[in-house]
């Protein structure tokens, strides 16, 4: 259970961090970017501005499509767009990105700027970057595959630049900080130390149970805990909800409807053609003719690929879309399954062999009737609340009252309550039709007021009054007997306990044997020897973390209690010993470098965040939710004035 004496808020951690900072400011990262801070704050399409340090539209989307993959792998299937958003996880990934932008320009700022020749350097190592003929880089190839990405080579050669600055940066750190001996010493003695005690365990049958209470004993009971009985205000409303999901079901699809919408998405559900196949790249068409011939005759691919220089690609089961080479592609759609040959793609030759043809299914109207009807009911039940809204917010603006307005709506008008505050019902469960924003309007109207049409989100509107306030009050003891009595006598039966152990420490405090005072408790004593932190996990499942934690805070002499998992114990510390002078040497050396590796990384994270502190970042959260494909205007709004749905939600959609 050895561990370093404290963590970031150690002297020497702070001291470090403040000559860091202190360093930076010094080197300008306090002032502003110059003329390029300027120049880049005028675009159009910043999510992110950190000085010279800007993330785009394009570049969000690209890192946000990544994360959404693995979100899709992990569940199984594609994650809705939707529940990604209402989760914040593009809000979080935008909080990331800008911290990451503000410690790379802390780092240019400070000077901290890999040279052009390294750089340049760096690119000529991407693979994608050379002519597979003459095996020499390649601008136009090194320019057309990253348009094929949607970046441009300014785009590579600025992360390759941060990259490399943030690797150095944290190298020399780390190469460059080695934690004090003492530090790991410490460590080490705190793990090693022995401790001695003596203890002995107090039952559940160490005092008695209390008596019944009488009424007046609960009476006083409760105004002496007022602050824990008292029942919090509760609320009666009147709730008209209109939900496009509770209405989906009643909606009836028009054959017509559901054909035209087939017609319409037939392509985008149908499974495209798949291709298995192997790619060796080659530098001359003979290479390819002979590599071609090597595979058809069902040569090992890796072998043939070593004999040209190159590394078999294999695609398996992938649509033509996936194949990046978009000649080749072409032409590899067009070969039999089983035929091997060389092809001139827009990236190079290569022998390519075609393992297997899986044909595309083309979507029918029954396979797709089941998503088609589904999609038709929900946006057929959102123009059904959107007319219902309509009428209710009519008779509300002539007059009537909730639930007169839902009657002549024909939706019904429900009774909830009483209800706390976080929408909890007088049999302790949660109210379902109830949610955060209905429940936060109900408590912040009067009582007899009601509120206007709310829109709650897509097809989701709701409207309420607070038909009565109950305010917070004691609870009777005929209402509550059963819930008071066992309170109270629990209460009372932990006062008489903790007495009891108070008077028992207090006879070996005043040098009472603990031998004669644990007799005259009925319990035994108990002597553990050379209890240490590196060895007491083992000890938990006896002794309890809160006993082994009271024991290696204590000092000598020590009396306490603490609860263990057979009842209470109350010990006292006979004896602090130090542990073996050729271990402590030992474990000293093997902990330093970790020591000094944690240390490192609590730094790191330190200089990020002073980073986000000190340079001033902008963040533009629609923008980035617009490169995802949202709109923020979608999302869930408070309520145009009047409570009035600002639009009818299909339209607001396109």
């Amino acid at each position: 259970m050895a561990t370093k004496p404290r963590t970031l808020q150690s002297w020497l951690a702070v001291a470090i961090m403040g000559v860091l900072v202190l360093v930076f400011l010094v080197l300008g990262v306090g002032g502003g970017g110059g003329r390029l801070t300027d120049i880049f704050a005028n675009r159009s399409d910043a999510v992110i501005i950190a000085g010279q340090h800007v993330a785009t539209m394009n570049q969000f989307k690209r890192i946000f499509e990544q994360q959404k993959q693995r979100f899709d792998l992990q569940a199984g299937q594609p994650v809705p767009l939707e529940v990604i958003v209402q989760n914040g996880v593009d809000r979080q990934m935008l909080e990331q990105m800008s911290e990451d932008r503000a410690f790379l320009e802390m780092l240019r700022r400070a000077g901290v700027r890999p040279a052009a020749a390294i750089v340049d350097a760096e690119i000529k190592k991407l693979p994608f970057a050379f002519d597979r003929v003459t095996g020499k880089f390649s601008a136009t190839q090194f320019t057309n595959y990253l348009a094929q990405l949607g970046m441009t080579p300014r785009d590579v050669e600025t992360e390759l630049r941060d990259d490399l600055a943030s690797r150095h940066f944290t190298y020399a750190v780390e190469l460059g900080f080695r934690a004090p001996r003492s530090y790991s010493a410490l460590n080490a003695v705190r793990g090693l130390e022995q401790r001695d005690l003596s203890y002995f365990v107090l039952g559940r049958d160490a005092v008695p149970m209390p008596a019944m209470p009488t009424d007046a004993q609960l009476t006083a009971f409760i105004k002496e805990h007022a602050a824990q009985l008292t029942i919090p205000e509760t609320r009666v409303i009147t709730l008209v909800r209109f939900s496009a999901k509770a209405l989906e079901p009643t909606v009836a699809i028009d054959p017509a409807a559901l054909q035209k919408e087939f017609d319409f998405k037939k392509d985008s559900l149908s499974t495209p053609e798949t291709r298995s196949l192997i790619q060796i790249p080659v530098k001359s068409a003979q290479q390819g003719t002979e590599a071609a011939a090597r595979l058809a005759r069902g040569e090992d691919p890796a072998a043939v690929a070593k004999a040209y220089g190159a590394d078999p690609i294999t695609y398996a089961d992938k649509p033509r879309s996936a194949i990046p080479d978009r000649k080749l592609a072409a032409a590899v759609f067009a070969l039999a399954q089983g035929e091997s040959r060389a092809i001139q793609g827009d990236l190079g030759l290569s022998a390519v062999h075609l393992l297997k043809v899986t044909p595309g299914v083309a979507a029918t109207l029954e396979s797709a009737r089941p998503l088609l009807e589904a999609e038709l009911r929900r946006k057929g039940a959102e123009d059904r609340v959107y007319d219902l809204s309509q009428k209710f917010d009519e008779a509300r603006q002539a007059g009537d009252g909730v639930a007169a307005a839902a009657a002549k709506a024909g939706i019904p008008a429900m009774t909830i309550g009483p209800i706390t505050v976080q929408g909890v019902q007088a049999d302790g469960q949660r109210n379902p039709l109830i949610n955060e924003k209905m429940l936060k309007d109900a408590f912040e109207q009067t009582q007899g007021a009601e509120t206007d049409l709310t829109d709650a989100g897509p097809g989701e509107y709701y409207a309420l009054k607070v038909e009565r306030v109950n305010p917070p009050s004691l609870p009777s003891i005929d209402s509550r007997r059963q819930q008071l009595t066992a309170f109270y006598m629990q209460t009372e039966f932990i006062k008489a306990l903790q007495a009891r152990i108070d008077g028992l420490i207090a006879r070996i405090k005043n040098g009472e044997s603990i031998d004669k005072v644990a007799a005259s408790a009925g319990a035994q004593v108990n002597h553990q020897v050379g209890l240490a932190r590196v060895t007491a996990q083992q000890y938990v499942q006896v002794l309890g973390r809160d006993f082994l934690e009271r024991t290696f805070s204590a000092k000598p002499t020590d009396v306490f209690s603490a609860p263990g998992p057979n009842g209470i114990f109350v010990a006292r510390l006979d004896a602090v010993r130090p542990g073996d002078l050729p271990t402590l040497a030992r474990i000293t050396e093997g902990l330093r470098p970790r020591v000094s590796q944690e240390y490192v990384s609590e730094l790191a994270v330190g200089v990020r965040q002073a980073s986000a502190k000190t340079v001033k970042v902008t963040t533009n959260l629609d923008l980035a939710r617009r490169a995802i494909g949202v709109d923020p205007a979608t999302l869930p709004q408070p309520a145009s004035k009047g409570g009035k749905p600002a639009a009818k939600p299909g339209e607001r959609a396109k």
